[in-house]
């Protein structure tokens, strides 16, 4: 087996329906799996995909997080190569096996993702930076002093790919483990790779494969979207950061967090508003 493709689902299963359409219209000249993971949904989607002879079907009786989901899709995965997709993502081109045909001509211990596109047709995130484990890193984020990479199309090395697409050696979830699974959601593609970092891997955005993410479709903005986010920052920056450094971190964002949303004080039920979220992000 060449590639395991590997997708969580959670309650989207139009989304999921067309990401895995996707990949069987477009992927040839290579041998894949797909393997789906799903977190406990209640939309029908168990009917659905269990039915579905096209791919392993996982069904969790608890959703704990994008990043368990795709654990247990690891430890069962074939493939020489594993392949992270977000379910709501769409490939237009036969981007699976560009990425196959590009690792197996370079570096063994590299970390692939492309240039994604939104809905429309132009640029949707593709890769960013480790959040700033140092005081050092955190002055030089604020005064912009780290040089910022173009969004040029060309194949190069960047610190993160995004988590919507990440295509690497079956063999790097052997050698440092998978997602952690203490990250329930957002952040944790990039933990991940900061571990593969250290292990001697890099990560690389190439441009042949073409892919859409419609970021965002899968979860809605919302409050709890927010608190989520801040949990998952604290508990890396807990994680790789000096203890006093990783105290003045919450410092920090516990004013930024603060000031950022005195407006909503101001509105119809701000103060209630204000308390909700600082309950949630657990300041």
């Amino acid at each position: 087996m060449d590639v395991s493709v590997i997708i969580v689902n959670y309650n989207t299963m139009l989304l999921t329906q067309n990401c895995v359409n996707s990949i069987i219209k477009t992927t040839q000249g290579v041998k894949y799996e797909i393997i789906l993971v799903d977190n406990a949904s209640r939309d029908g989607s168990k009917e659905v995909f269990s039915n579905d002879n096209r791919l392993k079907y996982i069904y969790l009786n608890e959703n704990y997080g994008f990043g368990y989901g795709n654990n247990r899709g690891m430890e069962v995965a074939k493939g020489k190569y594993v392949f992270l997709l977000n379910s709501d993502t769409i490939l237009r081109n036969s981007a699976i096996k560009e990425f196959y045909d590009y690792a197996e001509c370079h570096d063994e211990k590299s970390i692939y993702g492309c240039y994604l596109q939104g809905e429309g047709g132009d640029y949707a995130c593709s890769f960013f930076y480790y959040p700033a484990f140092t005081i050092k890193d955190f002055i030089k984020r604020i005064l912009h002093i780290s040089k910022k990479l173009p969004v040029d199309y060309k194949d190069k090395e960047v610190e993160c790919v995004s988590g919507a697409n990440m295509f690497f050696p079956r063999a790097a979830f052997v050698e440092v483990g998978g997602f952690d699974e203490h990250i329930f959601l957002y952040g944790e593609e990039g933990e991940l790779q900061y571990r593969m970092k250290k292990a001697g891997y890099s990560s690389y955005v190439i441009s042949r494969p073409q892919i859409t993410h419609l970021e965002g479709k899968s979860l809605t903005p919302s409050l709890g979207k927010q608190a989520i986010k801040m949990r998952s920052h604290f508990i890396i920056l807990k994680k790789h950061m000096a203890y006093p450094t990783y105290v003045m971190a919450r410092i920090y964002y516990a004013m930024n967090l603060g000031i950022r949303n005195v407006p909503n004080l101001f509105k119809k039920d701000g103060i209630e508003y204000y308390k909700t979220l600082i309950s949630k992000v657990n300041l």
